[in-house]
C-alpha cells in the first residue's frame, strides 16, 4: 500500500504544473458529477414523488368523502339519529359522565346529566362538536352545592 502512494506521488510529481491543474479540474468535474447523480437527482425524485403520492391521496380523500356525503344521503334520519346517539352515549362515557339521552319532537336529541363536573359537561360538549359537528341547544346548566352541575339540553346541528 505504501509503495502504492509513493509511486503515485512520484507520477503526480512527474507531471506538468499545466498537466496537474488540467488533472486536478477533472477530479473536481468527476466529484460534481458524481454530487449530481448520486444526491442532488435523487432527492429531486424524492421530491417529485412525494408531490405526486399527495396528490393521489388528496383525490382519494375526495372520493371517499364524497362516497361518504352520498351514504349519508341515502340513509334514513331515524338510523343516523339512532347511529348519533350510539356515538354520543360513547362520548359521555369516554368522558366520565352519566348522560340520559332521548328523541325530542324536532329531529334532535334531548340530553340530561345530573351531577357532572364543568371540565367533563363541556369537554363532552366540544367533543361532539369537533367530531359531529353537532351543538348543545336549549342549554340549561345549574350549579349544585357540591360544585357539580345539574344539565339539560337537545343536541342538533
Amino acid at each position: 500500500m505504501n509503495r502504492m502512494i509513493q509511486s503515485a506521488g512520484l507520477w503526480w510529481r512527474g507531471r506538468s504544473a499545466r498537466e496537474r491543474g488540467m488533472l486536478a479540474a477533472m477530479a473536481l468535474l468527476i466529484a460534481a458529477l458524481a454530487c449530481w447523480l448520486l444526491v442532488v437527482r435523487p432527492a429531486w425524485a424524492w421530491r417529485a414523488s412525494a408531490v405526486e403520492r399527495r396528490v393521489e391521496a388528496t383525490a382519494e380523500m375526495t372520493r371517499l368523502n364524497a362516497g361518504l356525503a352520498r351514504r349519508v344521503r341515502a340513509k334514513p334520519a331515524a338510523m343516523m339519529r339512532e347511529d348519533f346517539e350510539t356515538s354520543a352515549r360513547a362520548a359521555a362515557e369516554a368522558a366520565g359522565l352519566t348522560v340520559t339521552l332521548s328523541a325530542d319532537g324536532e329531529g334532535g336529541l334531548a340530553f340530561d346529566a345530573p351531577g357532572v363536573t364543568s371540565a367533563a359537561l363541556f369537554g363532552w360538549i366540544a367533543t361532539l362538536k369537533r367530531d359531529y359537528d353537532v351543538e348543545a341547544a336549549d342549554l340549561t346548566v345549574i350549579e349544585n352545592a357540591d360544585a357539580t352541575l345539574d344539565a339539560r339540553g337537545t343536541l342538533g346541528g
